[in-house]
């Protein structure tokens, strides 16, 4: 095996192993108990507001929302947690707990599809009663309704979190009458309790993700980073490699979320563009592995006094893993710092493997910078 392999598949090894533990890990959000009783009610007054707005499929307001469209907003921009788009993927994100320690601010799970499947998601807000984004029935729309009305008590399944416990009493056993809203049947125009939705048909209240709804499921994301590494062919120390952007789309209705992205690169140590398109995975908010071809643009010059003449591989062109911290938000979108390692594979001209040393050089680079996130349907 050529050591340009060697290197390719060491390296791809060494972000398998990093991946591993990432993907056994729970994704609970880190707070301490007095934090988490304030980000939950936090939740909760946050959603009140939107109770009233009609259902859409694939919606996340904020004039309309579809179940997790409804979730995933109130999440994002009340607490700044950005959980997965679809009740699936949020189903797995979090964690199961016992009904009887549940608190507001967690999330029940129904299953009201003939396929047995987890299929619609809310918010509880305690008391028995839990806000959320309906479909279908005598009151659709954001509503609050309660656990027991007979048709959720038949197709409740299961409560999650992914916020810590906040063992506030205030929480674990809210007021009923204080979470009580008045929405307009929009059947109807007139106002009715959203307590007394009544039984639906074993359809209803489901998050279908038709056309529509598959791209509120996309997140685009846009980096800029500087570009770096430890050493040369000649020496060790930090030097600049150049800057790059990166134009990345992923789909957030699973747990592991696909993607796409291209680069476009300055490589200052090769003293040549480079554009690589990647297929990436997204594990969570803040890790990602990607791999993918490079197209060079210019002649590349080995990272040395020599200046010796290299060539890009189209492919394998590069892996690399890129992690993210949380995020703040700035208007509709999250800004976080991100970090990058990857590394590119670079030939001798005639086609033959660089040095293990030469191509460590020439192709492991590190780039620091931010990221810019939101979902397409603030795009479009």
């Amino acid at each position: 095996m050529s050591t340009r392999k060697v290197v390719f598949y060491t390296f791809a090894f060494f972000i398998f192993v990093l991946t591993v533990p990432r993907l056994c890990a729970q994704n609970n959000v880190k707070m301490t108990p007095g934090e988490a009783a304030i980000a939950r009610q936090k939740m909760v007054d946050y959603s009140k507001q939107f109770v009233g707005k009609p259902y859409a499929s694939g919606g996340i307001g904020p004039n309309s929302f579809d179940c997790s469209g409804l979730i995933f907003t109130v999440s994002r921009e009340s607490i700044g947690v950005q959980l997965p788009r679809t009740t699936k993927a949020i189903f797995n994100f979090c964690k199961e707990i016992d009904a009887n320690t549940r608190e507001a601010g967690d999330l029940l799970f129904f299953k009201t599809t003939a396929s047995g499947d987890v299929s619609h998601v809310a918010l509880y807000i305690g008391g028995n009663q839990f806000i959320h984004a309906a479909s279908d029935g005598p009151n659709t729309g954001v509503i609050v309704s309660s656990l027991k009305e007979s048709y959720w008590k038949a197709h409740y399944y299961c409560t999650r979190r992914y916020l810590p416990a906040s063992n506030s009493d205030l929480l674990a056993d809210s007021n009923p009458q204080k979470y009580a809203e008045q929405v307009v049947n929009k059947s109807s125009g007139t106002s009715q309790n959203s307590t007394s939705a009544g039984t639906a048909s074993a359809n209803s209240y489901s998050d279908n993700y038709s056309s529509g709804s598959f791209l509120s499921s996309l997140i685009v994301d846009a980096s800029i980073s500087w570009d770096w590494s430890f050493f040369t062919c000649d020496y060790f120390k930090l030097n600049s490699r150049g800057v790059d952007t990166m134009f990345h789309v992923r789909y957030a209705g699973n747990t592991l979320q696909p993607g796409f992205g291209t680069y476009i690169r300055y490589d200052a140590g090769t003293g040549n563009f480079q554009l690589p398109f990647v297929i990436s995975l997204t594990l969570n908010e803040y890790f990602r592995i990607f791999a993918g071809p490079v197209i060079s643009i210019g002649t590349p010059y080995l990272p040395s006094k020599s200046n010796e003449r290299i060539e890009n591989s189209f492919f394998p062109g590069i892996i690399g893993a890129c992690f993210s911290t949380p995020g703040f938000k700035a208007g509709k979108t999250m800004i976080s710092f991100v970090q990058d390692i990857h590394y590119t594979v670079f030939n001798k001209t005639d086609g033959s493997a660089l040095s293990f040393s030469k191509s460590a050089a020439t192709g492991l680079v590190f780039a620091t910078g931010l990221r810019v996130t939101l979902p397409l349907n603030n795009v479009l």
